[in-house]
């Protein structure tokens, strides 16, 4: 494999936005989601193509909610105000797509003219913790942050022409992603949070997730073993990279079915843990769909920890996924090994 300096980072959170627009195929575990943005393989400065509600519908949103608002109590897309945001851009609204998975609040607005905003907030951790853990994380990958005067303390990254902001409000945790945005406009929507959020008090997961059981479809367990080269040749599983429980930062994919594109396996090891193996980011990522049974071409991206300095190394090989939809295998030069995911039912 070839030596790259993209970060594995981006494409795996690239990839959750696209499927809290689109949808079905794709599995997560994660805590604060750092950046959107472009990594490993793809761009994510390309969002997909809103469709035009039909003749005489009204687009979709959430009711404005009036006076100050409490994140835990409020659906997903009434925290950021749906016509307010269209007043920015000078855009009509065509659709919001709201989801809340575990402690994590998010909601996608697509606009007319191919813009889109994604918005996420972190109802669990204290704000000031969350957005430090994750600008720590943008500067160890290299990704620049450039600091804005907005709320408690606030940072914007752009890439590839799009931008990220990232922002502490009342002490809440949240980020807005603009595609197809520019920087201003990003700035002045996270703008309408302030003055908005209840202040942001202490609670228990038990009290946000109410309950433990696996929502059908979620990740619950996942193994990667790297059977070679030597100096990458290990297994990974979620119990390793202690993100089997949702307070822990990290990440972890696998897409299931016929209709997750791109298809992704993959995982981030959480910041400052020591990994199980020299491993410490890992993704195969298929574009276009993928044929059980059959080997289809895919990208790889693998980071090895060497004391702080994290190298990553890319290429190109194959992968054949098993009928299960839940397992396969890979090679791509010198890098072989399989996989298995375990999703509730």
């Amino acid at each position: 494999m070839q030596r790259t300096m993209r970060p594995f980072l981006l494409l795996l959170v690239a990839a959750l936005l696209i499927i809290s627009g689109c949808g079905s195929g794709n599995t997560t575990t994660n805590a604060p989601s750092p950046a959107p943005a472009t990594t490993p393989a793809q761009p994510a400065a390309s969002a997909p193509a809103p469709t035009q509600p039909a003749a005489g519908t009204a687009p979709t949103r959430a009711p404005v909610t009036a006076g100050p608002v409490d994140p835990r109590a409020s659906e997903p897309c009434a925290v950021l105000n749906a016509e307010a945001i269209a007043g920015i851009l000078g855009s009509s609204l065509i659709t919001t797509v709201p989801r809340r998975a575990g402690f994590i609040l998010t909601c996608s607005y697509e606009f007319d003219g191919q813009k889109r905003v994604d918005f996420e907030m972190d109802l669990l951790n204290p704000g000031a913790e969350a957005y430090d853990k994750v600008i720590k994380s943008q500067e160890t990958l290299g990704n620049r942050v450039e600091p804005v005067e907005l709320g408690d303390v606030a940072a914007v990254r752009e890439s590839n022409g799009d931008f990220s902001l990232y922002m502490v409000v009342n002490g809440w945790y949240a980020v807005v992603y603009g595609y197809g945005i520019e920087r201003q406009a990003l700035i002045d929507i996270g703008r309408l949070l302030t003055d908005r959020m209840v202040a942001f008090t202490p609670t228990s997961l038990d009290a946000v997730v109410p309950t433990s059981v696996p929502a059908p479809g979620s990740l619950i367990d996942m193994e990667v073993v790297i059977e070679a080269p030597p100096e990458m040749a290990g297994t990974t599983t979620l119990k390793s990279l202690n993100i089997v429980s949702p307070v822990m930062a990290g990440f972890a994919m696998c897409s299931i079915g016929p209709l997750a594109d791109p298809f992704i396996v993959g995982f981030i090891v959480p910041p400052d843990q020591d990994p199980p193996t020299p491993v410490a980011t890992f993704s195969l990522s298929v574009s276009g769909g993928v044929t059980v049974n059959q080997p289809v071409p895919a990208t790889f991206e693998v980071g090895l920890v060497r004391s702080d300095d994290l190298q990553m190394f890319g290429g190109d090989g194959t992968v054949v996924v098993a009928a299960d939809w839940r397992s396969g295998t890979f090679e791509a030069g010198r890098l072989k090994g399989r996989w298995t995911c375990t999703v509730a039912d």
